[in-house]
């Protein structure tokens, strides 16, 4: 995982500390450098303003630094981790969201097709009744092909009840029918929605009713690791709608961009990674155990 990230963190090490001889580090010594680490970071899908963000900040904490080579290495790991726990917010907590709610929390999971939302919803399902808390899913996904079927596998081997309609059905309708099951039962309700895209107008305006009429407390973006740049285009056409992210794929993800991107464009915080395909696979974002295993 993050291979080719923390490769490219190791060879600008490298380049610093064989560039410098106990001299500081002006602007053309350093530029170079950071042009060439941006030129990869920008290979390892991390978006041009992330890139261009850890590239100013690497500038201001490094120009006119007085580096010896024995210290090259460990002056710019710490302006590397300075720089990627800036631009990482880990600062969404779950549970916490949903304790500060007094009547049964209404949760949606919104993203492109292929993001990993319903296995998602599955997993977050399994950890809210480990956690005492009892479920309801709202099969709100009524155009994929086995969308329905796909969720109600999951409910029956987690033991989690779904409330579904017939396919082409107003998602809408079935999400109104999900949470007032979740009223009735006092259970948390965790509503999938149809995979779409900014260009899918009808689409969005079915999840934009969805979310008028359900009035969901929480809303998670999934987006899924090995997408790349087009996380930025998700985050654009999901802008105003979700409060916190959950990157899928994680464990498969040798570049680490995705994730980098994701905060710096939308602005909010990771809440998860998903690490696996086994509902116990999905962990809370620690951005400081994330920057430690690309400096490691």
């Amino acid at each position: 995982m993050l291979g080719k990230f923390k490769d490219s963190v190791k060879e600008f090490s490298e380049n610093v500390k064989s560039t410098v001889a106990e001299k500081e580090l002006d602007e053309e010594t350093l530029d170079p450098l950071l042009e060439e680490l941006r030129l990869k970071l920008l290979q390892n899908n991390v978006s041009l303003e992330a890139s261009e963000a850890i590239e100013e900040e690497l500038r201001s904490q490094l120009l006119g630094e007085k580096v010896k080579r024995g210290s090259a290495e460990e002056k710019v790991n710490d302006a590397v981790k300075e720089t990627l726990l800036k631009l990482l917010d880990d600062g969404f907590d779950f549970e916490a969201e949903l304790s500060d709610i007094e009547e049964p929390p209404v949760v949606f999971m919104v993203g492109f097709n292929g993001s990993g939302k319903t296995t998602t919803a599955a997993k977050l399902a399994q950890k809210l009744d480990r956690n005492s808390r009892e479920v309801v899913l709202g099969a709100g996904d009524t155009f994929r092909a086995a969308s329905i079927e796909q969720l109600e596998e999951h409910g029956e081997k987690l033991g989690v009840e779904v409330i579904s309609h017939e396919y082409e059905s107003d998602p809408a309708a079935v999400a109104y029918d999900a949470v007032e099951h979740a009223e009735k039962e006092d259970k948390t309700a965790l509503i999938d929605t149809a995979g779409r895209s900014h260009a899918d107008e009808n689409l969005m305006d079915e999840l934009e009713k969805m979310i008028r009429i359900n009035d969901p407390d929480v809303t998670f973006l999934v987006v899924d690791a090995l997408s790349g740049n087009d996380v930025l285009e998700q985050a654009e056409a999901y802008e105003g709608m979700f409060d916190a992210v959950i990157v899928t794929k994680m464990d498969i993800d040798e570049n680490g961009g995705a994730i980098i991107s994701i905060s710096e464009r939308s602005g909010k915080p990771v809440a998860y990674i998903g690490t696996g395909q086994g509902y116990e696979d999905i962990e809370d974002f620690d951005k400081e155990k994330f920057v430690e295993e690309i400096l490691d």
